[in-house]
């Protein structure tokens, strides 16, 4: 059966992304390409256009030739413009957008998709509100197709029906509304993620599907809230 991992966001920075360098992802060493590991949002290692920075197309091939296979989920600082140009594919059930690199293949899950990795169900939701945007450039370093569109929001439910709201995972870039008011009790966290629109659907997400977990990323936090609801940010990645 495939192992799944996944991990906080790598943002396109070095420190970021050292979570997965086999110093501190020993695991991988036993791993194949038929392993995965996701990224739960912010990878910006696809942020340039490609072939125009040294630096993302050394890290592009550096993920491309790990031993496992790298999926992510979008989050709220992704270049959707390039992403949304990459050509589709089905993957484990479902669409997803592939980077191919010389030596293997990164792949990035579809807002509102459902997933079968090994055994597993998962349901993928990327996208978020940014917070800072009026302090970034549109299309250079903020993308409007941060927020999720009604497409995906209607593809998102018919998943949901298609299941009977049933995942054994739940995998995202932010966390529903009602989480992110628990995770204030024990961390600063700005008043403006609330507002998102995205995180007042995921509550929705949340009250209509039945799941063993739900993992997700952007808040730069590593936290059980409790048995079922993570915080990700720089552990190296972790197995479900």
């Amino acid at each position: 059966m495939a192992n799944l991992f996944v991990c906080g966001d790598t943002h396109g920075l070095v420190y970021d992304t050292r979570k997965l360098n086999g110093r501190r992802f020993l695991k991988q060493k036993k791993l194949t390409k038929e392993d995965v590991v996701v990224i739960l949002g912010d990878f910006g290692w696809v942020w340039y256009p490609f072939g125009t920075n040294a630096q993302q197309e050394y890290y592009l091939d550096w993920f491309a030739q790990k031993p496992y296979t790298l999926a992510v989920i979008p989050g709220n600082h992704d270049n959707y413009d390039l992403i949304e140009t990459l050509p589709t594919t089905r993957r484990w059930g479902a669409s997803v957008y592939a980077l191919e690199r010389q030596k293997g293949t990164i792949y990035f899950l579809r807002r509102g998709e459902a997933y079968r990795i090994g055994s597993r169900r998962i349901l993928a939701i990327g996208g978020a509100l940014s917070v800072d945007k009026a302090e970034r450039t549109p299309h250079e370093s903020w993308w409007p197709r941060e927020l999720l569109s009604e497409e995906e929001k209607i593809r998102t439910m018919k998943n949901i029906k298609r299941h009977a709201g049933r995942f054994d995972y739940i995998l995202t870039h932010t966390a529903p509304v009602s989480v992110i008011d628990r995770l204030s009790r024990k961390h600063d966290i700005d008043e403006a993620k609330r507002r998102d629109p995205v995180v007042h659907f995921l509550e929705e997400v949340k009250n209509r599907c039945a799941f063993h977990a739900w993992h997700f990323g952007h808040f730069h936090i590593d936290d059980a809230i409790d048995d079922t609801f993570f915080a990700h940010y720089r552990n190296a990645p972790v197995p479900l």
